[in-house]
């Protein structure tokens, strides 16, 4: 019989027996600066890493050249044949050596930076260590977050660097112990981080030559499940060591042998359990190492649930096979878009037939024996063979005038303006022609809202990605332009949340082939969604967090640094003129997209595909030196003949530039084909960024009377019409009657439609196209227009329409706006909140400034005209506040806070407009009384000002 071993009492025997051993030491320390000298080192008072004694060897290395130190003593000051070379890539001080401090401090205050193929080496190495060495490696960059990686002969380790040295030493915070290092020929070599990385530092490394022992003790896999059939492998290797024993921490002895001093064993522990290894070494003492195997209890779980089929055609009959295997389940469940479906398989594996008529969600329920339920759901589409394709064509930055297509009517008529006059985009007329064009269309103010907005089908005020998102990480950008006491919210800073269901997402699970070619800027670049793919994209060309493009040319290689932009090479070389407009950004983009749709079309597979290009976004760089506008056209009053200012006639060029793609695109889809069954939807992304003001002098009569986008007031991030009104059009690529997809869509020609829509109102009108659904858990704003297409006049998308900016901007600060019909309100929360005395000044409002305003668009498109304080809308703007009040309630959006010194005191509320007379309901009891707070909603004890049958008697 084996006897039980006492391992609690031999332990700390060994452990005592060990520290009782001498081992011959090599200090070698890094000196670099003025501070850290060998004389300061000798000076200073010993330390716990440089004891009283000791001998240590110094090293001044450059960067980027070698160094070599001969001759090396060894703690004991015994001379060796060892030599360190060092060849780092940055030498640098911590300045933390002062006088009075130890000679730790002398060690640990300069240091060599090491990356790549950087090294220390240490060679020629002692008997002592010619097999194996200890090596401890210290290291302080005066960093504080940076993570340094060391490899000594092919063990790794990593020092996680979170301040300067302070005068202890703690491992894995400025030192790093590898034990048991293989010397090869005499010979350590220490790297540290990779090429791309910031460098290790080295401040000092000490060499100890080992004593007999376990030199590695593992366990493969360290982690196993509850009943594993194959459980886990213990290895080790011993050096200079007899037999050994194994057993576990509780005293169970387990049978171990081992050869040439290696050896393994297979354990199945039922529980959690930590094995002890003891080796009897041959300088008669012994080694223990220890190691753990978790244990993980086999959570409920579905593997695997999928079906052979994803899409199938509506009519067909066809059968899909769904499958699934699970563990632990006591019984399964599934449903077909809530209805049971019945299943013989109550746990384990199973398999069962569907024939869907309309595309469903299948969703299967496990339920264990302890009552713990999971699920899995996957779709079946039920898509027609005929399905329609679609081309979203997005552009930056385009305004509503930045066309010759007419988007200002006046009494039912079209007006033709100063810009329509001066761009040229016939591709857009030729859309237009073809299609419906919208006149009241609204997107957002900036850019990733208004792009969010369309992958997700919310407004902005829900989706919280308010504000342009940052190329390299999260930030408020609220503290520029003196606005200490009011700032942003805690926004979606780092862009579109990924519990978003995106479009392309459930168009490529529907069987669409989704495409995205150009500008994204869906997120900052180190978060999930800053990759299109991530979206549900099978392809992205040229997306990224950027949200301009560094350069618009080929020949800059499309620019560099965080705005560059990514997967052009083949559009670099610019040998020619020829090649100058043909590796031009827009071009390239347009050429890419071509190869992506006909890859769809050879596939037989309907796409999605999102045309958006960076243009007309600044920079505005211009294709061609000698295009159409270098001079005023003829016909307008803009001086015909005269020279145009460089940033307009590069803008113009970009318009046009934009027009060709979009004709480009059309001709293809027809060369190919697929034109009358290619649905167009034209877009910009928010309001226009013309740099009209910025090509002009004053002098010029015309300018006062225009802006960016006249005739609306105001440009990109405005709170005004020309910051959110944008162009759109839909349309066939080539209109054919007898094409299926467009006799149940007749979308008539040269249509106007002068109803308010949204960019949010994309995503349910494509599913609704498509015969698909929101997905479950997905909350839409948008409605469906697509009765528009069909032409059915009895329609209209509910006419209102809400924006939210709690943020400071270039040219707007922090606002709200509601529109309904004609009518239009606005709030602006830095004019209310300057009565607080929390903000004054700036040069931006002054206290005491009313914070409403009112406008009739049907009267006043340029907004100029205020009827805030007209008493004859006094009621009409009491009822628009509580109506934008309660919109943004509903979508639970975020306000602006305000701040004292830095912290936030208090949230930015709209208040409604001090208006103490009005009764809108005319209830005899003023909607001031009846929301007392006058927050425009109704709290508990308050009645509702809009409804005159909910009254409360006012108190005498």
């Amino acid at each position: 019989m084996r006897r039980k071993l006492n391992w609690r009492g031999w332990i700390p025997a060994v452990l005592a027996a060990c520290c009782l051993a001498h081992a011959e030491e090599i200090g070698i320390g890094v000196l670099n600066g003025t501070a850290a000298t060998e004389t300061a080192f000798q000076q200073a008072q010993p330390g716990t890493l440089a004891e009283e004694g000791k001998t240590w060897n110094f090293i001044k290395p450059a960067a980027n050249a070698a160094t070599t130190v001969s001759a090396l003593k060894t703690t004991e000051g015994v001379s060796t044949e060892a030599s360190c070379a060092i060849k780092p890539g940055y030498c640098a001080s911590n300045s933390v050596f002062a006088s009075g401090r130890n000679r730790d401090y002398v060690l640990m205050d300069s240091w060599a930076g090491l990356r790549g193929t950087e090294d220390v080496v240490i060679s020629q190495l002692p008997d002592s260590m010619a097999e194996y060495c200890h090596v401890e490696i210290y290291g302080d960059c005066n960093d504080s977050d940076r993570d340094m990686v060391y490899t000594a002969n092919g063990l790794s380790g990593t020092i996680q660097d979170r301040g300067t040295f302070s005068g202890a030493f703690q491992e894995g915070g400025n030192k790093l112990t590898l034990k048991y290092v293989p010397v090869t020929n005499g010979t350590i070599t220490i790297t540290g981080n990779g090429a791309s990385q910031t460098r290790s530092a080295i401040n000092a490394v000490r060499l100890t030559a080992p004593s007999p022992g376990i030199v590695s003790f593992t366990a493969t896999p360290a982690e196993i499940m509850e009943d594993s059939a194959s459980g886990a492998v213990l290895s080790w290797k011993t050096w200079k060591c007899g037999a050994v024993t194994l057993g576990t921490r509780d005293g169970q002895d387990i049978p171990a042998t081992t050869e040439n001093g290696t050896g393994s064993v297979t354990v199945k522990p039922g529980a959690t359990t930590t094995y002890v290894l003891r080796a009897a070494c041959e300088d008669g003492t012994f080694s223990t190492e220890e190691v753990t195997v978790t244990v993980k209890r086999q959570e409920p779980e579905i593997l695997l649930f999928e079906s052979d089929k994803k899409k199938i055609v509506p009519g067909s009959h066809e059968k899909a096979t769904l499958t699934w295997s699970t563990v632990k389940a006591q019984t399964l469940t599934l449903t077909a878009n809530g209805t049971e479906v019945p299943v013989t398989s109550t746990a384990g594996a199973g398999s069962v037939q569907v024939a869907p008529e309309e595309t469903t969600q299948y969703t299967l329920t496990l339920t264990a024996a302890d009552g713990t339920e999971k699920s899995k759901s996957l779709v079946i589409f039920v898509l027609a063979e005929n399905a329609p394709n679609i081309l979203v064509f997005l552009v930056d930055d385009m305004g509503w005038q930045d066309t010759s297509v007419p988007f200002y009517y006046k009494d039912g008529q079209p007006v033709v303006t100063e810009l329509n006059s001066f761009y040229k985009t016939p591709s857009m007329e030729r859309l237009a022609a073809q299609g419906m064009k919208f006149t009241n269309a609204y997107s957002c103010p900036l850019c990733s809202p208004g792009r969010t907005s369309l992958m997700t089908g919310k407004t902005p005020a829900r989706h919280r990605v308010t504000n342009w998102t940052a190329v390299n990480a999260p930030t408020l950008n609220e503290f520029s332009g003196g606005l200490p006491h009011i700032r942003a919210p805690q926004w979606n800073m780092a862009g579109m949340s990924e519990q978003e269901i995106p479009l392309p997402r459930v168009l490529q699970e529907a069987g669409y082939r989704t495409i995205t070619v150009g500008k994204a800027h869906f997120a900052p670049s180190n978060q999930r969604y800053s990759n299109p793919a991530n979206l549900g994209f099978d392809v992205n060309i040229a997306g990224c967090s950027a949200g301009q493009p560094a350069s618009y040319r080929g020949e800059d290689r499309f620019g560099s640094g965080n705005t560059h932009v990514p997967n052009l090479e083949e559009y670099y070389g610019t040998t020619t003129a020829e090649d100058r407009k043909k590796n031009f950004l827009t071009n390239a983009l347009t050429l890419e997209m071509k190869k992506q749709i006909k890859a769809a079309v050879d596939a037989n597979t309907p796409f999605f595909a999102y045309m958006t290009h960076y243009a007309v976004h600044q920079r505005h760089d211009q294709p061609d030196p000698n295009g159409d506008y270098d001079t005023y056209p003829s016909g307008t009053s803009f001086e015909p003949g005269v020279s145009i200012g460089g940033n307009l006639r590069n803008f113009g060029t970009l318009i046009g530039g934009m027009d060709k793609s979009l004709g480009d695109l059309m001709d293809y889809l027809k060369e190919l084909g697929v034109a009358n069954r290619t649905l167009v939807i034209f877009m910009s992304d928010n309001g226009g960024d013309a740099p009209i003001q910025q090509s002009y002098d004053g002098n010029i009569p015309w300018l006062e009377k225009i802006s960016a986008v006249a005739p609306l007031r105001g440009r990109k991030g405005s709170r005004y019409e020309g910051g959110t009104r944008i162009p759109m059009i839909v349309g066939w690529a080539e209109v054919d009657p007898s094409s299926p997809i467009q006799q149940e869509y007749p979308i008539q020609q040269n249509a106007v439609n002068h109803d308010i829509v949204a960019i949010w109102d994309i995503y349910p009108t494509i599913l609704n196209m498509l015969k698909l659904k929101v997905p479950v858990g997905q909350q839409v704003d948008g409605e469906d227009i697509s009765p528009y297409f069909r032409g059915d006049a009895s329609f209209h998308r509910t006419q209102k329409i809400f924006q939210h900016f709690p943020h400071h901007h270039s040219y707007a600060n922090f606002y709200s706006t509601y529109r309904k019909g004609d009518w239009k309100v606005i709030y602006n929360y830095m004019d209310q909140y300057a009565h607080t005395g929390l903000y004054s000044g700036n040069g931006y409002k002054t206290a005491g400034r009313f914070p409403w305003q009112l406008f009739n668009l049907k009267d006043d498109l340029g907004e100029s005209n205020d009827l805030a304080r007209d008493p004859a809308q006094q009621e009409r703007l009491m009822r628009m506040a509580r109506a934008l009040i309660r919109e943004l309630r509903q979508v639970d959006a975020q306000y602006p806070v305000l701040t004292r010194n830095g912290q936030v005191i208090g949230t930015a509320y709209i208040r409604m407009p001090d208006l103490p007379d009005v009764d809108s309901d005319g209830d005899g009891v003023p909607d001031l009384v009846e929301d007392a707070n006058g927050n425009g909603l109704i709290d508990p004890g308050e009645t509702d000002p809009d409804d005159a049958s909910s009254v409360v008697p006012i108190r005498q």
